[in-house]
């Protein structure tokens, strides 16, 4: 028989009250910090995550979008670029 033992390291961060509620908020019920730690560090983040994390004008966004859109179509016309060139 085989007896795995793991050595678990407790690290301890420092937050503010405000920051422990807003992280107690987002965390599951059911889960530990460091199991919410785990999960968020895990997870792929989307546009969606972010949204109301900056605050953004009406202009400034209308902006942000117009200027996000015009970066997707020259990295799409650029890759049809270099799949010309590599197509001989």
């Amino acid at each position: 028989m085989f007896k795995h033992k793991h050595n678990m390291a407790i690290k301890t961060i420092t937050v503010t009250e405000d920051a422990y509620e807003s992280i107690k908020r987002l965390k599951n019920t059911d889960e530990s910090f460091s199991q919410f730690f785990l999960r968020i560090s895990r997870e792929k983040m989307t546009v969606k995550d972010l949204a109301g994390a900056i605050k953004l004008s009406d202009n400034e966004y209308a902006a942000l979008k117009k200027h996000t859109k015009e970066l997707r179509k020259k990295a799409s016309t650029d890759m049809k670029e270099r799949l010309k060139k590599c197509m001989f």
